[in-house]
């Protein structure tokens, strides 16, 4: 069974139209009834390096305590959220569960900065390195002190910016990626392919989905728009492989921006992508 759950959460980029945009998607898509977690705001240190810190934290804290206890009950976690930072919670909650955890991260960036590499001092740009135990320590210890992720279980797809020290990152922690234009020039099925393989070993994997993968002509209800990105119809054949070709054990979907979207665009991909993700159990 799937346990749909979500939050508004903002804190991670500052961009107001997530506050409301999963309240909007919950009304868009009454039938996924998605359980809402609020938002925790704290005092805050005003770190020009960490922003919101402490609202993030409390807020990730919330989401990881949800997603470890529906997995404790045998639930599969499908958790749709507003930025990215979120998913510190969520995959914590699976990285802290489950033994060695995969990690597929699907977005136009591969969001591994620090609070000593960042330029924007944005959270939502470093939930990996957090996972990984890099960075902040208030955010790796989330659940548990230890690290979530191990670098040689991760695979980022779709990565169209990357900042200079990321770029560093994944090449001295040797993450396996590919970048938007690899994926056209290699081909999406080759890709898979080489993907599935590389995680075969694992019995536990995450998939984390950010919307602004997808090409922002196309839907551009996001907050950090990259120019190019999937289509549709190349999402849901990336979705489909990965779902028949690796165990999957929990799922987000994240950065639908309500503010920024044209006649529902937007909206529609996230409902068709969490029903092809439910089909899928």
């Amino acid at each position: 069974m799937y346990h749909i759950f979500g939050c508004p959460m903002h804190f991670g980029v500052g961009d107001k139209g997530l506050t409301y945009s999963l309240n909007y998607l919950n009304n868009y898509c009454r039938n996924l009834n998605i359980n809402m977690l609020p938002e925790i705001t704290m005092p805050e240190e005003n770190l020009p390096n960490l922003k919101n810190l402490n609202s993030v934290l409390a807020t990730c804290s919330q989401i990881a305590e949800n997603g470890y206890a529906a997995l404790e009950r045998g639930d599969t976690p499908l958790f749709i959220a507003g930025d990215h930072s979120s998913v510190i919670g969520s995959v914590s909650a699976a990285g802290t569960y489950y033994d060695n955890l995969g990690l597929i991260w699907i977005d136009a960036h591969p969001d591994i900065n620090t609070d000593t590499t960042t330029v924007s001092g944005n959270i939502h740009g470093m939930p990996v390195a957090a996972l990984l135990g890099m960075g902040e320590k208030r955010l790796t210890q989330i659940l548990s002190s230890r690290p979530k992720l191990k670098a040689a279980n991760i695979v980022m797809l779709g990565l169209r910016d990357i900042d200079p020290p990321e770029a560093r990152f994944l090449k001295d922690l040797h993450i396996k990626y590919y970048t938007y234009r690899q994926i056209m020039r290699l081909g999406i099925r080759n890709c898979l392919d080489e993907c599935i393989t590389y995680l075969s070993g694992l019995e536990h994997v995450h998939i984390s989905f950010d919307v602004d993968v997808m090409d922002p002509a196309l839907l551009p209800g996001v907050s950090v728009p990259v120019p190019e990105g999937f289509k549709e119809d190349e999402a849901f054949l990336i979705m489909d492989g990965l779902m028949d070709g690796l165990p999957i054990s929990s799922y987000d979907i994240v950065e639908y921006n309500a503010e920024h979207d044209m006649n529902d665009q937007t909206a529609e991909f996230v409902r068709k992508l969490a029903h092809r993700i439910l089909a899928h159990g």
